[in-house]
């Protein structure tokens, strides 16, 4: 036993010690048999270790193999698809532990049962699936959606990316495909609409609140500034004219003492809506202050200013307020003070501290007229 095992590992060896063996007796080359017998046997030993060096130890290789392949199973078992390889005749040849997860059925069970994973098919998506498993063979690659049966007889959605495998002559003998879980990427598709329509539904928030008062919803201060340097901007360059209005409720603060925040605040609402109903739909009306509202009038002059101001005024000032539980209507005042841009106007700056001073103008002349009148009207 223990020769032959010599012999199969060292068989250059072995010849060189038979043709010694055999040249012991017989003379070569002027050399006596056992000289030439002992150089044969050099040269069998030399070529021996030669070949020993070229060629890879086979356990070695067996040992590679095996660990390349658990490697192989390993990562193919973490990865969330699942992965299989099949034969045209329907014969899985390997599938990835994560089908169990998928649709119940253990890898094991998939070997013994020729076209288990196509007797599992959708009966309204065996059609498909067969015509495209027959496409491969002509070497080409798809990716199929369809349902396979699990095993609680429920149905899931899968992505199913087929892909041909060739011998080393290149033709097609098998084929791989990868088994994706599309209900899941469904649900996480409808979760990502969702929250992208939740994202977008947020933006519309914040851009609203970023550019409306939260009281009128009419626009705010700081956006109104915005609309105003855009229409002052485009006036010079266009040499239109553009004028704006400061528009005050008188004694907002003792109507609240005297009526309750709530009437103040109702009355605040009230004009707003009042004021966009009489104004055109180039107009921009916005809450400037607490009381104060700023119009912005693009295209008209200081002619055509007066008329419009007080045609505003007349309306807002014939609005009431009502309280039905007290059985009150309280109507109230405002005042206004104008301004137009001219050849002085350098900014917008400028146009609305003009406003300003002229609604300060009103406001005093109002007050020496109306010394002795009550802040508020009221009507039962």
């Amino acid at each position: 036993m223990a020769l032959k095992t010599f012999i199969s590992k060292y068989k250059y060896c072995a010849i060189g010690i038979l043709i010694a063996m055999n040249c012991s007796a017989v003379t070569v080359f002027k050399l006596n048999g056992l000289a030439f017998g002992l150089v044969v046997l050099a040269f069998c030993c030399t070529l021996q270790f030669l070949i020993n060096d070229e060629e890879p130890d086979k356990s070695t290789e067996k040992e590679l193999d095996a660990i390349s392949e658990r490697l192989f199973h390993r990562v193919m078992n973490i990865v969330p698809e699942i992965v299989y390889v099949s034969m045209f005749d329907g014969s899985v040849k390997y599938i990835s532990d994560g089908i169990e997860k998928l649709i119940g059925y253990k890898p094991d069970e998939i070997y013994k049962t020729r076209n288990l994973l196509l007797h599992l098919v959708h009966p309204d998506d065996k059609e498909k699936v067969s015509k495209q498993i027959q496409n491969l063979q002509n070497g080409s690659e798809a990716t199929i959606e369809y349902r396979l049966l699990k095993k609680d007889r429920t149905y899931v959605w899968v992505s199913d990316y087929l892909n041909t495998i060739k011998n080393e002559w290149g033709n097609v003998t098998h084929y791989n495909g990868i088994l994706v879980n599309f209900d899941e990427r469904k649900i996480t598709d409808k979760n990502l609409q969702s929250l992208n329509a939740r994202i977008h539904q947020l933006n519309d928030m914040v851009n609203h609140h970023a550019v409306r008062d939260s009281l009128t919803n009419i626009y705010n201060r700081r956006y109104s500034l915005v609309i105003l340097q855009n229409e002052f901007n485009r006036a010079r360059a266009q040499n239109k004219a553009l004028s704006c209005l400061l528009m005050d409720i008188d004694h907002l603060e003792p109507i609240n003492n005297r009526y309750g925040y709530f009437i103040g605040d109702r009355i605040i609402t009230e004009v707003s809506k009042c004021l966009q109903k009489h104004i055109r739909s180039s107009d921009v009306v916005s809450r400037f202050g607490e009381d104060e509202f700023l119009i912005i009038l693009p295209e008209i002059d200081s002619g055509e200013l007066d008329r419009i101001s007080g045609l505003l005024v007349n309306a807002v000032e014939n609005c009431l307020v009502k309280d039905e539980e007290k059985n009150l209507n309280i109507d109230f005042r405002v005042t206004v003070g104008t301004s137009s841009v001219t050849t002085l106007t350098k900014n917008i700056t400028d146009l609305i501290e003009q406003a300003g001073k002229a609604l300060y103008a009103a406001k005093v002349s109002k007050k020496a007229r109306s010394k002795g009148r009550p802040v508020a009207e009221l009507k039962r």
